[in-house]
């Protein structure tokens, strides 16, 4: 927070931040949803489970993995829940997401993986597409793709901790 200063609404007077002494201000930010921040707490309550089943569902029909045996000299990689609180656009809930993700940063490049891929789109391209349909008068429709991300096939063996 020190590197952020606003000054919008303010007066010159009041938007001069660097009268402040930043090792004496507190600062906190609030959310409306309470999102669990493990395993552990999102098992308290039946919407995170839910979440996390469904999660589970959807690795087991893409057959993401199979349950082996661990060879020995191999140390799988971690894994860790994620949870998010999906808002529709009147900003009411819309589902209560949880992701199980693979801890990657523990490997190494070169001799746990060779290549970085990540299908991401660039704002800007999103802008000139925009533009272009609204020019065109084009109707636009979003969709989401769950899983995109476990339709890429891998070329090395990866073995992760069964969660």
């Amino acid at each position: 927070m020190r590197d952020y200063k606003s000054g919008e609404g303010l007066s010159d007077d009041e938007a001069d931040l660097s009268m402040y002494n930043y090792d004496e201000v507190d600062f906190a930010m609030y959310s409306l949803f309470e999102e669990p921040t493990s395993y552990e707490e999102a098992i308290k309550e039946p919407k995170w489970i839910q979440a996390m089943e469904q999660e589970m569902e959807s690795i087991k029909k893409n057959k993401t993995w199979e349950l082996v045996d661990r060879p020995e000299r191999i140390k799988p990689i971690g894994v860790k829940w994620l949870f998010k609180t999906k808002l529709n656009e009147k900003g009411k809930v819309d589902k209560y997401k949880a992701r199980l993700v693979v801890k990657g940063y523990l490997q190494k490049r070169g001799i746990d993986y060779t290549e970085v891929y990540e299908v991401v789109v660039r704002y800007d391209t999103v802008q000139s597409i925009v533009a272009v349909a609204t020019q065109k008068g084009w109707k636009i429709n979003q969709l989401d793709v769950k899983c995109a991300f476990l339709n890429g096939d891998l070329k090395e063996t990866v073995f992760i901790e069964k969660p």
